[in-house]
């Protein structure tokens, strides 16, 4: 197989993949995704050697075809969160890098970011990032350089270096109170509620906001 089929083919597991997420896998929605006519014969192809299979108008993944749409979604989310949390690009930055990080990184290095960035659960659109052994098994062998807010002591300035939630209501709440990545803040408190400070103002919240808040280990500065 040469190497423009097998992106091709990539390509159309993550998109199968997104479908999934939507719990709407079918030959209509994959041809309103997308018009490149190729898909529907790499999709018969998948049929024919067990990677998908068809129940009714539905498209079901294999164990191999989970396993291998898994890889490439995981590698594409990943590469989001480092582009964004590391190298500090915006979100609507990200796509064609990672579009090629996706194709091209060993799973191995793929798991050491993933330590890296200390597990995340979403990529910067707030989309899942599926879990990898080192996730399963919360894996230390590479130096994590974001914890979550609660793990900070008080009184040291710090930025925000990513919102790691799976609940969309919780991203806009806490965007809506200016917690975005890059934002320096300063941990004033954390008993009986956390109580944050940015600039001048004064932000009290729940622990629970404090575990999705990951902040980088590095602090900006120390307040004396």
């Amino acid at each position: 197989m040469d190497l423009e089929t097998e992106r091709r083919q990539d390509e159309l597991l993550e998109m199968l993949w997104r479908l999934h997420e939507r719990q709407d896998v079918t030959l209509t929605a994959l041809r309103q995704n997308d018009t490149d006519s190729r898909y529907e014969g790499y999709l018969q192809e998948f049929a024919n050697n067990g990677i998908v299979r068809w129940e009714g108008g539905r498209i079901l993944f294999s164990k191999e075809g989970e396993q291998r749409a898994r890889g490439i979604v995981r590698r594409h989310r990943l590469a989001e969160r480092l582009l964004v949390d590391v190298l500090g690009k915006l979100p609507q930055e990200t796509e064609i890098v990672a579009c090629e990080f996706e194709h091209i990184v060993a799973p191995e290095l793929v798991d050491a970011i993933c330590t890296l960035l200390g597990h995340p659960m979403t990529c910067p659109h707030g989309q899942a990032i599926p879990e990898g052994a080192c996730c399963q098994k919360k894996q230390q062998t590479v130096d994590t350089v974001m914890i979550p807010l609660t793990q900070m002591a008080c009184g040291i300035k710090v930025k925000i270096a990513a919102i790691d939630t799976r609940d969309p209501r919780q991203l806009n709440r806490l965007l809506a109170m200016g917690l975005t990545p890059g934002t320096s803040i300063t941990l004033l408190q954390k008993k009986p509620a956390l109580v944050i400070q940015i600039e001048q103002r004064q932000i009290a919240f729940e622990e629970a906001i404090g575990n999705d808040l990951r902040v980088w280990l590095q602090p900006t500065t120390s307040s004396q």
